[in-house]
């Protein structure tokens, strides 16, 4: 079983850089379908190369209108624009709720981005028969932050075992591990999931119980970026 996992994460890494090199972000070129009017903003660059962060008000002819971020409007020739960018989403981070390591066992999970493709990351919850979980880690994105699909590798340290009897036993215990992970979050807008599969490297329950238990987590919650 150990072989099989350690296969799996020198394998999947490599296989999501395949997949991440075959489907690199690229801009959304100008063809006159981007609807005026909606408060969407975009980067729109130039002939020029120059970049301006700006809603389109209205399309007239071969004339764009455009509003920038300072207010002031301007009319621009479609012909000038060299291609249109909707602009990221999740660059500063996103924060969750869900079930598994990250979350602290059951509870709630803050992300922020260090740089595009790597983030600090912590999480607080329940463990429900042990009290209070908690976890902090790291994870490193193949694809920029926005409303897409970014597989990713997690490591975590916090709680990531519990010893329970029953429900208020005094003997019950939580205990802290170092967990790693592959996985992935996908974004709608603002809004999505994530999924990962993780697996405890080591957990400092084996210093008091030798009972077998199984290695692998997973943990999947809701997500809101930011």
């Amino acid at each position: 079983m150990k072989t099989l996992m350690l296969r799996m994460f020198l394998i999947v890494p490599i296989l999501l850089m395949v997949l991440n090199i075959s489907a690199q972000e690229k801009p959304i070129q100008y063809d006159g379908d981007i609807i005026a009017g909606s408060n969407r903003t975009f980067l729109i660059t130039f002939m020029d190369d120059e970049t301006v962060k700006a809603k389109i008000l209205s399309l007239d002819g071969d004339m764009v209108t455009i509003k920038k971020r300072d207010g002031t409007t301007q009319m621009i020739n479609r012909d000038y624009i060299k291609f249109i960018e909707a602009v990221p989403i999740g660059t500063i981070g996103s924060v969750g709720a869900g079930l598994g390591v990250p979350y602290g066992t059951l509870g709630v999970n803050l992300e922020i981005n260090v740089i595009p493709y790597l983030s600090l990351s912590g999480g607080l919850g329940t463990t429900i028969y042990a009290g209070v979980g908690w976890s902090v880690g790291a994870r490193g994105y193949f694809r920029k932050p926005g409303p897409l699909w970014r597989p990713r590798l997690s490591a975590f340290y916090g709680t990531n075992k519990i010893y329970a009897e029953d429900r208020g036993n005094p003997n019950n215990k939580s205990y802290p591990g170092f967990t790693v992970g592959i996985g992935q979050v996908v974004l709608w807008k603002r809004h999505g999931f994530d999924l990962d599969l993780m697996y405890i490297v080591n957990s400092q329950i084996d210093n008091e119980h030798t009972e077998n238990y199984s290695k692998i987590k997973i943990n999947v919650g809701y997500r809101f970026a930011f």
